[in-house]
Protein backbone atom coordinates (compact mmCIF):
# COMPACT_ATOMS: atom_id res chain seq x y z
CA UNK A 1 0.00 0.00 0.00
CA UNK A 2 1.89 3.21 1.16
CA UNK A 3 5.95 2.64 1.16
CA UNK A 4 6.91 6.54 1.82
CA UNK A 5 4.59 8.93 3.46
CA UNK A 6 5.25 12.48 3.59
CA UNK A 7 4.53 14.57 7.19
CA UNK A 8 4.53 17.76 6.99
CA UNK A 9 4.67 20.18 9.89
CA UNK A 10 4.75 23.47 11.31
CA UNK A 11 5.16 22.75 15.18
CA UNK A 12 1.03 23.40 15.84
CA UNK A 13 -0.69 20.99 17.68
CA UNK A 14 -2.65 20.13 14.91
CA UNK A 15 1.06 19.17 13.30
CA UNK A 16 1.69 17.37 15.99
CA UNK A 17 -1.72 15.33 16.51
CA UNK A 18 -1.29 14.82 12.07
CA UNK A 19 1.97 13.28 12.38
CA UNK A 20 1.28 11.25 15.88
CA UNK A 21 -1.43 9.19 12.95
CA UNK A 22 1.38 9.60 10.34
CA UNK A 23 3.72 7.25 12.70
CA UNK A 24 1.12 4.86 13.76
CA UNK A 25 0.00 4.17 10.38
CA UNK A 26 3.59 3.48 8.84
CA UNK A 27 4.35 1.41 11.71
CA UNK A 28 1.20 -0.79 10.95
CA UNK A 29 2.73 -0.48 7.33
CA UNK A 30 5.97 -0.68 7.39
CA UNK A 31 6.34 2.37 5.35
CA UNK A 32 9.20 5.19 6.14
CA UNK A 33 8.16 8.95 6.77
CA UNK A 34 9.79 11.68 5.63
CA UNK A 35 8.86 14.96 7.82
CA UNK A 36 9.13 18.44 6.18
CA UNK A 37 8.76 21.87 7.61
CA UNK A 38 8.41 24.53 5.33
CA UNK A 39 10.04 28.23 6.81
CA UNK A 40 7.22 30.58 4.90
CA UNK A 41 9.59 32.73 2.46
CA UNK A 42 6.32 35.43 3.02
CA UNK A 43 6.90 35.47 7.16
CA UNK A 44 10.75 35.69 6.76
CA UNK A 45 10.49 38.81 4.75
CA UNK A 46 8.04 40.66 6.95
CA UNK A 47 9.69 40.26 9.92
CA UNK A 48 13.04 41.61 7.58
CA UNK A 49 10.28 44.46 6.81
CA UNK A 50 8.87 45.46 10.20
CA UNK A 51 11.36 44.01 12.63
CA UNK A 52 14.73 45.40 10.77
CA UNK A 53 15.99 42.17 11.39
CA UNK A 54 18.43 40.63 9.30
CA UNK A 55 17.82 38.17 6.66
CA UNK A 56 20.03 35.68 7.52
CA UNK A 57 19.43 36.27 11.09
CA UNK A 58 15.24 35.49 10.47
CA UNK A 59 16.10 32.12 8.30
CA UNK A 60 17.98 30.95 11.10
CA UNK A 61 16.01 31.14 13.62
CA UNK A 62 12.73 29.36 11.31
CA UNK A 63 14.97 27.19 10.43
CA UNK A 64 16.21 26.02 13.63
CA UNK A 65 12.44 26.30 14.99
CA UNK A 66 11.12 24.36 11.55
CA UNK A 67 14.28 21.18 12.84
CA UNK A 68 13.17 20.99 16.29
CA UNK A 69 9.45 20.45 14.79
CA UNK A 70 10.53 17.70 12.24
CA UNK A 71 12.87 16.53 15.40
CA UNK A 72 9.73 15.78 17.08
CA UNK A 73 8.25 13.60 14.55
CA UNK A 74 12.14 12.00 14.20
CA UNK A 75 12.02 11.14 17.96
CA UNK A 76 8.12 9.72 17.48
CA UNK A 77 9.36 7.51 14.64
CA UNK A 78 12.83 6.43 16.63
CA UNK A 79 9.54 5.30 19.89
CA UNK A 80 8.19 3.56 17.15
CA UNK A 81 10.39 1.61 15.36
CA UNK A 82 9.85 3.81 12.21
CA UNK A 83 12.53 5.14 9.77
CA UNK A 84 12.23 8.92 9.73
CA UNK A 85 14.49 11.17 7.68
CA UNK A 86 14.18 15.04 8.21
CA UNK A 87 13.74 18.26 5.56
CA UNK A 88 13.29 21.71 6.74
CA UNK A 89 13.20 24.14 3.20
CA UNK A 90 12.40 28.01 2.21
CA UNK A 91 9.23 28.72 0.43
CA UNK A 92 5.97 28.84 0.07
CA UNK A 93 4.33 25.80 2.25
CA UNK A 94 1.93 24.53 -0.25
CA UNK A 95 4.02 24.69 -3.34
CA UNK A 96 7.12 23.24 -0.77
CA UNK A 97 5.08 20.47 -0.07
CA UNK A 98 3.41 19.35 -3.23
CA UNK A 99 7.84 19.95 -4.81
CA UNK A 100 8.42 17.58 -1.91
CA UNK A 101 6.26 14.96 -1.94
CA UNK A 102 7.31 14.61 -5.92
CA UNK A 103 11.05 14.59 -5.11
CA UNK A 104 10.70 12.10 -2.29
CA UNK A 105 8.73 9.64 -4.07
CA UNK A 106 6.28 9.53 -1.69
CA UNK A 107 2.91 8.27 -2.09
CA UNK A 108 1.10 9.62 0.86
CA UNK A 109 0.94 13.17 2.36
CA UNK A 110 -0.34 13.57 5.96
CA UNK A 111 -1.19 17.17 7.30
CA UNK A 112 -3.18 18.71 10.38
CA UNK A 113 -6.29 20.56 8.96
CA UNK A 114 -5.06 24.00 9.73
CA UNK A 115 -1.71 25.51 11.52
CA UNK A 116 0.05 28.52 12.48
CA UNK A 117 -1.61 31.21 10.67
CA UNK A 118 -4.60 33.00 11.15
CA UNK A 119 -6.76 31.03 9.91
CA UNK A 120 -7.33 28.55 12.17
CA UNK A 121 -10.99 29.92 12.89
CA UNK A 122 -11.24 28.40 9.50
CA UNK A 123 -12.69 24.40 9.11
CA UNK A 124 -9.48 24.03 6.66
CA UNK A 125 -6.24 26.09 6.18
CA UNK A 126 -5.44 27.50 3.04
CA UNK A 127 -2.43 25.83 2.75
CA UNK A 128 -4.57 22.26 2.90
CA UNK A 129 -6.90 23.37 0.43
CA UNK A 130 -3.62 23.88 -2.03
CA UNK A 131 -2.15 20.46 -1.32
CA UNK A 132 -5.62 18.83 -1.55
CA UNK A 133 -5.63 20.21 -4.79
CA UNK A 134 -2.97 19.98 -6.48
CA UNK A 135 -1.30 16.78 -5.01
CA UNK A 136 -0.78 13.97 -7.33
CA UNK A 137 -0.92 11.53 -4.34
CA UNK A 138 -3.48 10.36 -1.86
CA UNK A 139 -3.70 13.24 1.31
CA UNK A 140 -4.40 12.63 4.30
CA UNK A 141 -5.83 15.55 6.58
CA UNK A 142 -5.65 15.41 10.25
CA UNK A 143 -8.25 16.78 12.39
Amino acid sequence: MYKRILIATDGSDKSKIAAEEGIELAKALGAQVVALNVVNEVVIASAVRQLGSDRKDVETKLKAAGGKAVDEIKAMGAKAGVSVDTIVRIGAPANAVIDTAGAEKVDLIIMGSHGESGVSKLLIGSVVQKVLYWATVPVLVVR
